[in-house]
């Protein structure tokens, strides 16, 4: 019996170190079990100052431990695609012309970078995201009536998926004088 809970306690350390309530219990444990063994025979004013020294460690390391989000500690970290570089990509657009497409993409981090063409013209990128294989970024452009010199802002939203040196998009566009239905499309990456 004593020998198999002693086979067990790597799993249960193990199980306990992967939450910030875990490792608080560990600590506990830990502290009480040494605070026996080193200070059992001192005087009982010393062994009274290190348990009111061990419980404030303790208790701040509770304190810390419960600031952290609910699952905020454990949350693996992400790998992000490499975009960086140049890429390209023949679009079809809802009104059946074509264009050749470039896109110039550079990362920060989580933020995106660069330029991307709409109509065969360089536009910058705003609100650039890549989390994991998912890439997302908006352009800007306007459009006009030549009759009577109206022109609109019109916003291109451009969702994507990375695949090595492949991205497939989706292009949803908002504004303007026209609906848009979303223009799906794949992206090469040139170098």
């Amino acid at each position: 019996m004593e020998a198999s809970a002693i086979q067990q306690i790597p799993a249960i350390i193990e199980q306990a170190a992967k939450s910030p309530l875990g490792l608080f219990a560990l600590m506990v444990i830990a502290l009480s079990v040494l605070g026996f063994v080193f200070f059992r025979d001192a005087a009982e004013r010393t062994r009274i100052a290190m348990f009111v020294l061990l419980f404030v460690g303790v208790a701040s390391f509770g304190v810390a431990a419960m600031r952290v989000a609910p699952g905020e500690a454990a949350a693996p970290a992400v790998a992000v695609a490499d975009i960086a570089g140049e890429w390209r990509a023949e679009v079809k657009y809802d009104w059946g012309d074509s264009h050749h497409e470039d896109f110039a993409f550079n990362y920060d981090g989580t933020e995106v970078l660069g330029t991307a063409s709409y109509l065969g013209k360089k536009r910058a990128l705003f609100d650039g995201q890549i989390k994991g294989d998912r890439i997302s970024f908006i352009t800007k452009s306007q459009q006009s009536i030549s009759s009577d010199n109206s022109i609109r802002d019109v916003v291109h939203h451009y969702t994507g998926k990375v695949a090595g040196d492949h991205i497939q998009f989706t292009l949803r566009s908002e504004g303007g004088f026209t609906e848009h239905v979303p223009v799906e499309f794949t992206a090469v990456r040139t170098r």
